[in-house]
């Protein structure tokens, strides 16, 4: 690739942190190809000046690369953790605010006006949420405003439980009013600078974005996403991008495959997640003494613990395994173990280690929980109503 091309891929990555190695050769070459003609421009050479100078042409040529494949209810997972989060958390805590929901980018629509399908399907009225759909792509929110969209957009059996929100046309099927009306869309990039006042959200989806950005960029992008993120809300990323969120203040959330991170203020020190916290705080040695070798250790369970609050699901599952080697009845490794499991998008594993705490140890909620939620993403309906049993059954013995 000559150097007008390696110019014209350093301007992406400088505009839209598009990282250099993540655009193909061949989707680059069609795509200045396409904008190249258009401008009536013979050279490769003329058509980089042309970038660089003009916003107009460098937003064409953004609109050649970046609208990516989309559909509603894409991994589902997420949506059902989100109807989730609304039931158990947001209304019982009694906040009387509007609950803020971002979607970036949003492309082409589906996954905001999903997300508003889901709320509309929960306790909330529609004037107890809002949802924004940002994108950098004005041909994408196009589409998306006009909210009508064919059988491509449908890529499972979600929809049907969805049909009244749509209104069908032969092979089109046009968003109802009520769904739109929840949604409002925007341009705008999470490279540039926001204000800082800027109204916080309660829930971010930002799902295959930060796969496509350089170092840099994505550093930059998360930063903007901790600022833009209320204390105790939600960010979903994509089953790619879980390794990449290394920010002590998003705690992994173990909901199968729903990759969900849960904003938290840490206290200085602190290193464990409150959703998923095993262990009890070390004790504080008596005044005027030296802690002894024994106070000062460190399980690698606990290392564990604090690799997947950390984003480093390869060493937490080394950590853990190393643990299991030296501790093989400790429930409670089993079940950390299967919640990294989930964050790495291997539901057979989680499975398998869900299934051996409760081998250990048979009234084991929390091990519970997690085999009814699998059972649940799998469709398993039958096997998830029994494990829910046993949850109530022992629920009720407990009092």
């Amino acid at each position: 690739m000559n150097q007008d091309y390696q110019g014209i891929k350093k301007l992406l990555a400088q505009k839209i942190g598009l990282g250099p190695d993540k655009i193909g050769q061949r989707q680059l070459v069609r795509a200045v190809n396409i904008r190249q003609q258009a401008c009536g421009l013979k050279k490769i050479s003329d058509y980089l000046k042309r970038l660089q100078s003009s916003a107009y042409e460098f937003q064409e040529l953004v609109e050649e690369i970046v609208i990516g494949e989309t559909w509603f209810f894409r991994h589902r997972e997420a949506f059902s953790f989100l109807h989730h989060y609304v039931k158990t958390q947001w209304l019982p805590s009694g906040s009387q605010e509007t609950l803020r929901i971002l979607s970036v980018p949003c492309s082409t629509g589906e996954e905001p006006y999903s997300i508003a399908m889901t709320l509309l399907n929960s306790p909330l009225t529609s004037r107890q949420f809002m949802v924004e759909g940002m994108d950098i792509s004005q041909e994408a929110l196009t589409i998306a405003k006009k909210g009508v969209y064919g059988k491509n957009s449908f890529r499972s059996h979600d929809q049907v439980d969805y049909r009244h929100f749509f209104e069908v046309e032969e092979n089109r099927y046009q968003v109802s009013p009520s769904i739109r009306r929840q949604v409002k869309f925007s341009a705008k990039n999470l490279l540039s600078a926001w204000p800082p006042n800027y109204p916080p959200y309660h829930v971010i989806f930002c799902r295959h974005l930060l796969i496509y950005l350089d170092e840099a960029s994505r550093d930059r992008v998360l930063k903007t996403l901790d600022n833009l993120l209320s204390e105790g809300g939600l960010l979903f990323v994509g089953a790619a991008e879980t390794t990449l969120v290394k920010s002590p203040h998003f705690h992994f959330m173990p909901y199968p495959s729903a990759f969900a991170y849960q904003k938290v203020a840490l206290p200085v020190g602190k290193v464990t997640s409150r959703s998923t916290q095993i262990h009890q705080p070390l004790r504080r040695s008596p005044p005027n003494k030296k802690p002894s070798k024994q106070q000062i250790q460190v399980s690698p369970l606990e290392i564990a613990q604090k690799f997947a609050n950390q984003g480093k699901l390869e060493e937490a599952a080394q950590s853990c395994q190393t643990y299991l080697q030296q501790n093989p009845i400790d429930a409670e490794g089993y079940v950390l173990l299967g919640e990294i499991s989930q964050a790495q998008d291997n539901p057979e594993e989680a499975q398998r280690c869900f299934q051996k705490a409760l081998y250990l140890q048979p009234n084991y909620r929390k091990a519970l929980v997690h085999l009814a939620l699998l059972r649940e993403s799998k469709r398993d309906k039958q096997g998830a109503a029994i494990l829910k049993n046993r949850i109530q059954r022992l629920e009720n013995l407990q009092g």
